[in-house]
């Protein structure tokens, strides 16, 4: 499977307050990136499914509040990718962009992979 991420991580664990169209959920982080994180869950959501993420990071004082989607999804325990589901930041201010971005450098994120080459 190729590498589809395109920023620097970290793993980190957030509690993560979200809501959906049907309900509002409390769940756990597993990392993040400037990009958009993973949520921990046995029962995670279906593709394209939207959400609206609340947060906070670790040292500073400020609340995000970001609307994303669901772009992976995982619910087997018996396979070497975790259960839950990753979200994609969707329409995310700039300054919070900011934000997430230097706390995954400061908190020492792993680097994103180097684009390949397309052959020519």
């Amino acid at each position: 499977m190729e590498e589809q991420r395109q920023e620097p991580r970290v793993d980190v664990e957030l509690e993560i307050r979200y809501r959906t169209v049907q309900e509002f959920l409390t769940a756990y982080s597993r990392n993040i990136s400037g990009g958009g994180l993973f949520i921990r869950m046995s029962q995670p959501h279906p593709l394209n499914q939207k959400v609206l993420l609340r947060f906070t990071l670790r040292g500073l004082d400020h609340e995000f509040e970001v609307p994303g989607i669901v772009v992976w999804s995982h619910a087997s325990p018996r396979s070497s990718f975790p259960a839950g589901m990753g979200i994609k930041f969707l329409q995310i201010k700039p300054e919070d962009a900011k934000r997430i971005t230097e706390f995954v450098k400061s908190a020492g994120g792993a680097e994103a992979p180097a684009p390949k080459k397309k052959k020519t």
